[in-house]
């Protein structure tokens, strides 16, 4: 498995998923932080992509619990509202390794994919 989803909103699922379709990466959604970490442990994830505006999911928690994987911790990438300045720089100092607003990552985001699980060579890459 390359990616995990952590988000309850359906639009960003359908994006993602298509995107990673398109990049021929394997998505996994996972509705909780629990969850998460049990894919992480079932199987090598390369990247786990944080929705901060699921209000249960906690970027800090979710660190502190994958740096307890050792050499298996992924990329974590969380987005969320440009206009809740407070929760990205949370994200920030939580240590994700990139933070970005909604439109940044729903406008990037195959190229996200491409240049940090760089899956479909076809593709021409950033």
């Amino acid at each position: 498995m390359d990616v995990v989803l952590l988000s309850s909103d359906l639009v960003v699922a359908s994006r993602v998923e298509g995107a990673a379709a398109r990049v021929r990466a394997s998505l996994q959604p996972a509705a909780t932080i629990d969850r998460a970490v049990e894919l992480c442990e079932q199987s090598r994830v390369q990247l786990i992509i944080v929705d901060l505006s699921a209000p249960a999911l906690k970027p800090k928690e979710l660190l502190e619990r994958l740096d307890s994987l050792a050499d298996n911790r992924p990329v974590v990438v969380a987005f969320g509202p440009h206009v809740h300045e407070a929760l990205l720089s949370a994200a920030r100092e939580a240590g994700c390794d990139e933070v970005m607003s909604r439109g940044q990552f729903l406008g990037q985001l195959e190229a996200i994919l491409l240049r940090l699980i760089g899956k479909d060579d076809s593709l021409e890459r950033d």
